[in-house]
């Protein structure tokens, strides 16, 4: 065997000398970047022992074996130039045609599966083929593709139209439509159609945080109108609130409080906390640093 290769070898170089050690390890490794090669050109029963390959004749077996079976799966292109095993092949989707493969050019170019590019004249020049569908069109100088149009599939916000922002969502809007209610500070979506039964705006999200104040929320300024089961924590009292919307009232979650009885000041917990002085028979609240009299 020559000392140099002329021309290089493209895989050893120019000194013709393995890459990895000339042994078990060395061979199962081989095997191992062999069965990774074959998964990226198309096979669809690539296979890996979860368990690795021993560094003997036994896991050379199984790692060929594998090997095998992954080369087994190697899907023909199906077209007139496209040779079986360049990991191209078709696939049916509807109406449509989808081209799936992963494809490598000769200068390194990596194309995506299914994304409509292909490559000619040896990998040097990329070709786009899109169509737009409906009333969507594509316009390809050459470098770049320009998407216009719009939306006729669902009519919705969320697919690209604005967002309403008022304190009513009016009448133009239709199924999928988001709208921005400035009075409640709440987006709601418009739902019908389908599975739904009621159409109707649902708000999108939920009342997760209790509103903190030493006042109910009142719904004026920033605050948003309280709604039927809103929680408030009353900052002045300690204590936690729901509303009820029928009765448009704050109601407390605790156990209602009863007043401290007897001629010795309770060891006060909150600011609010009662107590009744039997010496003067008058009754008083904590402010957070004395027993004051509510007389």
């Amino acid at each position: 065997m020559p000392e140099t290769n002329i021309p290089p070898c493209l895989t050893h170089g120019a000194r013709p000398r393995a890459l990895h050690t000339h042994d078990f390890a060395g061979i199962i490794t081989v095997l191992d970047l062999l069965i990774d090669t074959v998964s990226g050109v198309g096979t669809v029963s690539y296979s890996r022992c979860e368990y690795g390959y021993s560094y003997n004749f036994e896991g050379v077996v199984r790692a060929l074996e594998d090997l095998i079976t992954s080369i087994s799966g190697i899907q023909g292109g199906g077209g007139d130039d496209i040779a079986a095993g360049s990991g191209i092949y078709f696939t049916s989707s509807g109406d449509y045609t989808v081209i799936n493969a992963t494809v490598v050019s000769a200068s390194g170019v990596s194309i995506s599966a299914g994304s409509g590019i292909y490559l000619s004249e040896a990998g040097t020049k990329v070709n786009l083929d899109a169509a737009g569908a409906g009333s969507v069109t594509i316009l390809y100088s050459g470098s770049t593709a320009v998407i216009s149009g719009t939306d006729t599939q669902g009519g919705g916000g969320g697919g690209g139209s604005a967002v309403i922002v008022s304190g009513a969502p009016g009448s133009s809007y239709s199924t999928g439509s988001l709208w921005y209610d400035t009075n409640e500070g709440r987006l709601f979506v418009y739902a019908s159609g389908a599975e739904v039964s009621n159409p109707d705006w649902y708000q999108t999200n939920a009342e997760a945080i209790a509103l903190k104040s030493d006042t109910p929320p009142s719904g004026t300024g920033e605050n948003s109108p309280p709604r039927d089961g809103s929680i408030w924590y009353n900052t002045l009292m300690g204590s936690l609130f729901v509303y009820d919307m029928t009765t448009s009232g704050w109601y407390e979650t605790g156990p209602e409080r009863s007043f401290a009885y007897g001629p010795a000041a309770p060891a006060p917990s909150t600011e609010g906390a009662g107590w009744l002085d039997t010496n003067t028979n008058v009754l008083k609240v904590w402010n957070g640093s004395s027993w004051e009299s509510i007389s």
